[in-house]
C-alpha cells in the first residue's frame, strides 16, 4: 500500500506539473496505477488517502497535498467532473455577483445551470450547486460566452437574471438600479 500511495503520489504531482487541474477522479488514480477502478481499487485508494498520500476533496475526487490544483476555476472544473456528460453554464447568484448587479460577493459557492439534476455538492474548494433548466443550449447561445481562463461558459447577466427570476430566488438581492433598467 505504500509502494502504491507513494507511486500515486508521484504521478499526480506530474501531472499537476505538466498542466493538470489537481483534481483527480477514481478512473484517473486508477489509470494511472494500472488498475481497474473496481471496489477493491476504492478499498486501497481509501487506505491511501488514510495514509496522507492523497486527500479526498468530494465524492470520487482526490488531490494530492503536495500538489494542490490551481485556485482559478477550480470549482468550475470541479462541477465539470462531477457532471461530465451534461449540458452547464455558470449563472444565476455567481454570475450576478461577478456582474455587479447583486450586492453580496460570493466565495466558495458556485451556482450552474444544468441540463442534468439539481442538487448541491460539497468538496474541499466550496459548494456546487446545479440547478435544472430544460433550455435547449441551442436558443440560448447568444446568450452565452465562453470564459477561457476557466474553461467553463458562463450566462450573460441579462440570461442570469432571467435564471434567477425562473428558479423565484433571491431577488431582494439584485441591485435596484439593474430591476430598474
Amino acid at each position: 500500500m505504500a509502494t502504491l500511495g507513494r507511486c500515486l503520489s508521484e504521478k499526480t504531482v506530474a501531472c499537476v506539473n505538466a498542466g493538470h487541474l489537481g483534481v483527480f477522479t477514481t478512473s484517473d488514480l486508477a489509470l494511472l496505477s494500472c488498475r481497474k477502478p473496481d471496489l477493491a481499487f476504492a478499498q486501497t485508494l481509501s487506505k491511501v488517502t488514510k495514509a496522507g498520500y492523497l486527500r479526498k476533496v468530494g465524492r470520487g475526487l482526490y488531490i494530492n497535498p503536495l500538489s494542490p490544483p490551481n485556485k482559478i476555476g477550480t470549482l468550475e472544473r470541479v462541477a465539470r467532473l462531477i457532471r461530465p456528460y451534461d449540458f452547464m453554464y455558470v449563472s444565476l447568484e455567481t454570475e450576478l455577483s461577478r456582474a455587479g448587479w447583486i450586492s453580496q460577493v460570493q466565495f466558495g459557492y458556485l451556482t450552474v445551470m444544468t441540463s442534468g439534476r439539481s442538487g448541491a455538492h460539497r468538496t474541499d474548494f466550496g459548494t456546487i450547486e446545479f440547478t435544472h433548466t430544460k433550455k435547449d443550449p441551442f436558443e440560448i447561445m447568444d446568450c452565452l460566452y465562453f470564459d477561457s481562463e476557466i474553461g467553463y461558459f458562463r450566462a450573460r447577466p441579462e440570461l442570469a437574471l432571467r435564471d434567477l427570476r425562473r428558479v423565484g430566488r433571491n431577488i431582494h438581492m439584485i441591485e435596484e438600479e439593474v430591476l430598474n433598467a
